[in-house]
């Protein structure tokens, strides 16, 4: 393979540079009284390296839910992540790690 040619992922980015966090199609479901609410449903979502997002939306339309989702914090139940797919680059260690920090735990 010649230096101008280089191995290509679906989204056109050279293999091996993934986003930092792909979300696709990620459902996020709550069982009430009332029945099933879908406060997340079919979210699509890509953050690359050195990107900055911000999600913006009207009051209960599912951005809190988005982010519980991707963090694996709903809780369950009444909640349940239905279906999608969250594909992230972050090691766990590290990001168990930043959240001691946070706390003010010293790392192990």
């Amino acid at each position: 393979m010649s230096r101008e040619t280089r191995a290509m992922d679906l989204d056109d980015k050279p293999a091996g540079e993934a986003a930092l966090l792909d979300i696709r199609g990620l459902k996020t479901h709550f069982a009430t009284d009332d029945g099933i609410v879908h406060a997340v449903d079919g979210v699509d979502l890509t953050v690359e390296r050195g990107e900055t997002v911000c999600v913006v939306g009207e009051s209960g339309c599912g951005k809190t839910v988005t982010a519980l989702s991707v963090l694996k914090l709903i809780a369950m139940p009444p909640g349940r992540i239905v279906g999608g797919q969250i594909l992230d680059d972050l090691a766990q260690p590290r990001l168990h790690h930043r959240r001691s920090d946070r706390r003010g735990h010293r790392p192990a």
